[in-house]
């Protein structure tokens, strides 16, 4: 709720008639005792006495704090129960993940009946392997260099210029943020603020992030939807005791995963084909939250939801108008992809791993197709990088064709390279980046200070 003038008002969605695009107006409350308040305040603001004190807009607040009923209290209850909730996830998510690790570290050492590996055996396969290792760190390498890609190509059609520099520092920025954030999808505003604080402004700032993010999204879908019709027929011919164990119930899992990671893209295209659906059924979504007690804000959030879609889907209408590179950067979503599941399958062949009677290729094929229904599995597990479900996964599928103790070790690997890289290497990246850009800042600073105190002209002085 906003005012509009003295009184307060209401936002609603409806329908231009010409266009059927959904258009958010304003409409005004009647007046009530909150109403009048706020008009206290507003005089309050606005009186000589007060604005010409620098607390002027605190006293405001504590004008409104005091008056209304419960608002201070409620906003204190609500930040106490988002601290309580934070620290909640927090201590749930470090036991969750350290329990994991304990478990498959003691069921791949000391519980699988077999002989486990000592250091001169691991030290052994690393020299012997060390090619399959150094591919791994190939593939980790050009998952940042196809996301780098893509946002230039995006670039590139946006704003005629590709920006190879700052997309990939993009790109860096945005694996780093998605990785510490649920659900992996986070780091869209960390990656809008690089591109326009280092010289893609306007809108092309804002879009790029979302179209690339959609892009990958729909390339997921397909690899995923692709994985399971061949895992159903198996049609890569899967060892019988590798395909009875995703059958049940990882590729059913996998099916809602699938169907989670498509829900936004499908209100995107559903509004930009069918706009008065796509609000409808939002509306009625964030209703029944609502009954449910899920939504805290119905009507403020469904007018957030529709702002958003709306807005993501006028993004992708734009790059839609330009089919080369709206299907090149379709095209390097899925390469980006193939690297991020080859990281799997090089950590796994460095300790041993094999399918009987398959060749590299095949087997590469195999393993793609079982990493990216466990992707899918996991997709809504609300963890940082889904942290947990995925270690545990991993090492049930593959534990069988490893040696005791190359199972665990493999999964420490990969989930190192495929996971916790990309935290170490944005850490660094947006540390450094920071005090480049600070030191930049203060001698920008610095210069303008001496031509604007020294030489209002701006013109150079006969001492420089």
């Amino acid at each position: 709720m906003k005012k509009k003038g003295n009184r307060p008002t209401e936002r609603k969605i409806v329908f231009d008639e010409k266009t059927a695009e959904p258009i958010i107006i304003d409409v005004e409350e009647p007046s009530n005792e909150v109403d009048r308040l706020k008009k206290t305040v507003e005089i309050v603001e606005n009186h000589p006495l007060t604005k010409a004190s620098d607390d002027a807009r605190e006293v405001s607040k504590q004008i409104m704090m005091t008056r209304l009923p419960g608002f201070d209290d409620e906003s204190k209850r609500i930040d106490k129960r988002q601290r309580a909730f934070k620290r909640a996830f927090t201590v749930i998510f470090i036991v969750f993940v350290v329990g994991v690790l304990a478990y498959t570290f003691y069921k791949d050492f000391f519980a699988s009946g077999r002989e486990a590996i000592n250091w001169e055996n691991l030290k052994e396969v690393l020299q012997t392997s060390w090619l399959y290792l150094l591919l791994a760190f190939i593939a980790l390498g050009l998952c940042y260099v196809f996301k780098g890609l893509k946002l230039s190509i995006l670039c590139k059609a946006s704003t005629g210029k590709f920006h190879l520099k700052t997309c990939f520092e993009t790109g860096i920025v945005g694996h780093y943020y998605n990785c510490i954030t649920p659900l992996g999808a986070g780091g869209q505003p960390f990656e809008i603020y690089h591109l326009a604080k280092h010289g893609v402004h306007g809108g092309a700032a804002a879009a790029l992030p979302i179209a690339a993010f959609f892009m990958n999204q729909f390339a997921f879908v397909g690899l995923g939807v692709a994985a399971l019709v061949t895992f159903n027929h198996n049609s890569f011919n899967l060892p019988l005791d590798i395909y009875q164990k995703v059958q049940t119930p990882y590729s059913v899992i996998a099916i809602i995963g699938l169907l989670c990671c498509l829900l936004m893209p499908t209100l995107v295209v559903m509004f930009s084909m069918l706009p008065k659906v796509g609000i409808k059924l939002v509306h009625f979504v964030m209703w029944l939250g609502g009954k449910l007690r899920i939504v805290k804000n119905p009507k403020e959030t469904t007018y957030k939801t529709v702002k958003s879609v709306v807005s993501n889907a006028k993004c992708l209408k734009t790059f839609a108008k330009k089919p080369f590179a709206f299907l090149l950067c379709m095209l390097v979503s899925l390469l980006e992809w193939m690297s991020l599941c080859s990281i799997a399958y090089f950590c796994l062949k460095t300790f041993g791993f094999e399918f009987p009677g398959s060749s590299l290729p095949l087997e590469w094929v195999q393993v793609f197709q079982l990493v990216i229904i466990v992707y899918a599995a996991i997709s809504f597990i609300p963890t940082p990088g889904n942290s947990g479900a995925a270690d545990l996964i991993f090492f049930t599928l593959f534990s069988a064709q490893l040696l005791a103790g190359f199972a665990f070790t493999a999964m420490f690997f990969w989930r190192m390279l495929s996971f916790y890289a990309f935290i170490v290497i944005g850490f660094i990246f947006t540390s450094v980046r920071k005090r480049i850009d600070k030191r930049r800042a203060t001698a920008t600073a610095e210069l303008d200070g001496t031509f604007t105190a020294e030489n209002p002209s701006g013109s150079p002085s006969e001492d420089n």
